[in-house]
């Protein structure tokens, strides 16, 4: 099952691919760990979803960290004030379902709600100063 963020990533990816980043907004670092129970955790697309404007995300390495994308690798987000979304991003893509060999999706390991900014209750302020913007998210059951 594909979340609300996973379209938006894949929209905004098709929008740059198209648009070149010459019209790209202004950006800053932004990077981050995510946590559950206390323990880092890897394979997890970080979106930060803007009211208006491009999303920014990146995917949680075997610590946790992440570093923010909105138009070219490692370029971070436009200051603003954001929602965010966390969602489980398999290691392997499984088969489709119905053939031989096919695999079930992997469970993701941290809850659903996490996955949908409408229910993550997560939000994000990026500031100018780039030094403000090491985030940390302390997801609980």
């Amino acid at each position: 099952m594909y979340s609300r963020i996973a379209c938006l990533v894949i929209c905004c990816v098709a929008a740059v691919g198209c648009g070149g980043v010459s019209d790209a907004p202004k950006t800053v670092d932004v990077t981050g760990i995510v946590t559950y129970n206390g323990t880092p955790m890897a394979n997890l697309s970080v979106g930060f979803v803007p009211e208006k404007g491009m999303l920014a995300s990146g995917i949680t390495d075997a610590e946790g960290r992440f570093e923010l994308t909105t138009a070219e690798p490692g370029d971070g987000a436009t200051p603003g004030t954001y929602q965010v979304a966390i969602n489980f991003v398999p290691e392997q893509t499984p088969e489709m379902p119905g053939f031989p060999g096919s695999e079930k999706t992997p469970k993701s390991p941290i809850p659903t709600r996490y996955a949908d900014v409408t229910t993550s209750g997560l939000t994000a302020t990026v500031e100018t100063d780039a030094s403000k913007n090491d985030f940390k998210f302390e997801l609980t059951d």
